[in-house]
């Protein structure tokens, strides 16, 4: 009878058994809700129900827990294809992934300010993933500068409404409704605000509403760049 190779069990006594993809899920679960400050080695060894010491058995040290969970973060990054006969279409779907993968871990996306020694290797998906999106815009007629720019700015809007529209409206299960609360001007009835209070009665729009407007509004900054160098768009 041939040798069958035994499966290492998956379980031991109803808990997991400990392996470095398990490590790096919790942390990244844990910096994704706290930030990676919360991620002390026993902070992770409790909440993985082991000791510190058996978390030594799988990584060097606090570091390499650190690396892991950003690998883990970028290689769950995959945007669909980009294509140049839809670059519309395109560019939205490549901001709707940046936006799934902020949206599930937002605090982790702070590593380069919570750490003082960020990893100093990179996942190749953050690399690819750039890489396609500034041929994307090249195909269509943008010069690498130009490129460059409209990511830029793209990036930076994504990652600013993750932390400060999506983020929030998640830990309160609703989006905010308007621009300040009623109590914070009936607290401040005094002041001379007329605009502000204005506008405090409009509605907000939705996290859905606004994510449209800013990808709209880099959709309209690569256009107006196309414009500029003769491209059709």
């Amino acid at each position: 009878m041939p040798a069958t190779s035994r499966r290492r069990p998956t379980t031991r006594k109803g808990r997991p058994v400990l392996t470095r993809e398990l490590i790096a899920a919790k942390a990244l679960e844990m910096a994704g809700t706290q930030g990676f400050p919360s991620v002390t080695m026993r902070a992770l060894a409790a909440e993985l129900g082991v000791t510190v010491r058996a978390l030594y058995n799988y990584v060097e040290d606090r570091q390499e827990v650190v690396n892991l969970v950003v690998d883990l973060m970028l290689s769950s990054w995959n945007p669909p294809p980009l294509h140049p006969e839809a670059w519309e279409t395109s560019v939205a779907d490549y901001a709707g992934s940046l936006r799934e993968l902020y949206r599930r871990w937002p605090r982790a996306l702070l590593v380069s300010l919570d750490e003082d020694t960020p990893p100093t290797s990179v996942h190749p998906n953050r690399l690819l993933n750039l890489d396609r999106f500034l041929r994307l815009l090249q195909d269509i007629g943008l010069d690498l500068p130009a490129a460059l720019a409209a990511h830029r700015h793209l990036s930076l809007l994504v990652l600013s409404f993750a932390l400060l529209v999506e983020q929030p409206a998640d830990r309160s299960g609703a989006d905010r409704t308007t621009l300040v609360p009623d109590t914070w001007l009936e607290d401040h009835a005094d002041l001379d605000i007329p605009t502000l209070r204005q506008a405090a009665t409009l509605r907000l729009p939705t996290a859905d509403e606004q994510f449209h407007q800013l990808v709209s509004a880099v959709i309209t900054e690569i256009r107006n760049e196309l414009a500029i160098a003769g491209k059709p768009e």
